[in-house]
């Protein structure tokens, strides 16, 4: 399939996005006409190989699923999605029907999201050998006016999850990777119900126990998780839930009663946030510890790290 000749298809399919782009896909840069002096962005890759295995999985799934792990960092600061962009480089072998399929994918996600695609890039490996790369970015406005971070956990917050978590990826490249919802309706929801009792947050891609360490690093704190808690996926245990990634949960801390159910998600208590260990502490080193039958272990290793195997 020729590059103009899958722009067109693009181009038809998006004219009418909604009041807010003013300029659609089809000229040099998309225009937006926002309400909001700050704006917020987010990009992410997704790789054959790494995040899915092209040749075993739907093509609609692989669409989506480059929309929605973007707009799951959306959900993390509790922000409004308003519109994307999509830059793919594709296999030199490609066909039409398959290409049409992956970019209707993902223009339906992002509007079921409310937030349109805008625009992008495309393009095609010389050899067929390079693999299938789709960088997506998500554009967002704050609610009103705030956003969650991950650097604003207090000691004396409690530690929450939605969901259950572990088991998201299956040996064979399937799962619940492939069809979460970014929990983007829950964080505003816990945003309006909290306010500001709710200090931080992220969302779960790389594994709870190294994304609860992204929360203790940059609030310069601890966190303490209590293994018994953790809501894992039926047939996994804690590590899983710890370690297993590609869960798309959100974890977040905060002060005062919490509700048990955010929409139709479960919440759930699983730790909390404490000094910085000193020295002498019995605790091991490191930012994220987990209490298994008594005992500390250090769990903010627990997870996928890009770079590594």
């Amino acid at each position: 399939m020729r590059e103009f000749e899958l722009l067109g298809h693009v181009y038809e399919a998006s004219q009418s996005l909604g009041e807010s782009i003013i300029i659609p896909p089809g000229d040099d840069m998309a225009m937006l006409e926002l309400d909001t002096p700050r704006l917020l962005a987010a990009v992410d890759q997704l790789v054959d190989g790494v995040h899915v295995q092209l040749a075993t999985t739907p093509i609609e799934a692989v669409g989506r699923k480059a929309v929605t792990r973007c707009l799951s960092d959306v959900a993390a600061m509790a922000a409004l999605p308003v519109a994307t962009l999509v830059a793919v480089v594709l296999p030199v072998d490609f066909d039409e029907p398959t290409t049409k399929t992956l970019f209707d994918a993902m223009r339906e996600t992002a509007e079921q999201y409310s937030c349109p695609l805008i625009g992008g890039d495309i393009a095609f490996h010389k050899k067929k050998t390079g693999p299938f790369t789709c960088s997506v970015t998500a554009l967002a406005t704050p609610r009103a006016g705030r956003v969650l971070q991950r650097s604003g956990a207090h000691v004396g917050d409690s530690v929450y999850v939605t969901g259950t978590l572990g088991g998201s990826v299956k040996p064979d490249g399937s799962g619940r990777h492939l069809a979460f919802e970014p929990r983007i309706d829950e964080a505003l929801e816990l945003l309006d119900r909290l306010g500001e009792r709710v200090h931080s947050m992220i969302d779960l891609s790389d594994g709870l126990g190294r994304d609860a360490g992204h929360i203790a690093e940059q609030s310069d704190v601890c966190i303490e998780i209590w293994a018994e808690d953790i809501p894992v996926t039926p047939g996994c245990d804690w590590r899983s839930g710890l370690g297993d990634g590609e869960d798309y949960e959100l974890c977040f801390t905060a002060v005062g009663n919490v509700p048990d159910m955010l929409g139709q998600v479960p919440v759930t208590r699983i730790g909390q946030v404490v000094e910085v260990a000193r020295h002498g502490d019995d605790r091991p080193e490191g930012r994220v510890w987990v209490r298994v039958d008594g005992d500390w272990q250090r769990v903010d290793t627990f997870g996928w790290e890009h770079g590594t195997k």
